[in-house]
């Protein structure tokens, strides 16, 4: 059992921090948000101030963090509190919740959140810092590069490739064999049926680039 600290206390955190307690897998959880007042208590865990606390809380034995900052399209502050943390010494959890089917197959990498409900089947590999949210379906043989958000409900068929620092909105789907390109973003209830370019929003049915 460790201590950890979440870096963000916005609704993505409630999330996060629900998936946390619900693994019993920590002895204390607190959090870090500018915006809220210290002492706020969020499902029992509290608000100890900004992330200038950080040195003091990792020399107090909190030796795991999380981003919960969310991810709305691309979000460069999670890489930002990353760093930062990393630098003062955090390490970075994999958070699964308990309802979540994960193939044993499957790689995750550091710092990555598996929501409620989701599945991701047979010799996927999910990369560092992703948000893999609520109901998404990653099918077989799937990758899913770092800081990537798989949104809620999105589909994903088999051997689709999801680079870095990609938005898969909510409800899409993506169909097999396909790749989506770094810091691209995938407009909600879209289906993508040809690759898409770095850089690219695309969106509708099929998604074409707007």
């Amino acid at each position: 059992m460790s201590k950890l600290v979440l870096l963000g206390g916005g609704g993505h955190c409630k999330s996060v921090l629900d998936s946390a307690i619900r693994m019993n897998a920590f002895d204390k959880i607190v959090i870090t948000d500018p915006t809220i007042t210290p002492g706020t208590k969020v499902f029992g865990s509290e608000v100890v101030g900004n992330d200038e606390c950080l040195p003091e809380l990792f020399k107090q034995g909190f030796d795991k963090a999380f981003i919960t900052v969310g991810s709305v399209g691309i979000n460069p502050l999670r890489e930002e509190l990353e760093s930062k943390a990393a630098e003062i010494g955090f390490e970075f959890p994999v958070i699964i919740d308990p309802t979540a089917v994960v193939s044993d197959s499957v790689s995750i990498g550091a710092g990555t959140f598996i929501g409620k409900g989701t599945i991701i089947n047979a010799d996927s590999t999910i990369g560092r810092h992703c948000i893999i949210n609520t109901g998404a379906i990653i099918e077989h043989e799937c990758v899913i590069g770092d800081y990537s958000h798989i949104s809620v409900g999105a589909v994903l068929c088999g051997g689709v490739r999801v680079d870095k620092k990609c938005m898969i909105g909510a409800g899409s789907t993506i169909i097999q064999r396909l790749e989506i390109c770094d810091d691209s973003v995938v407009g909600a209830g879209s289906v993508v049926n040809k690759d898409v370019p770095s850089g690219s929003k695309v969106v509708g049915v099929p998604a074409k680039q707007i």
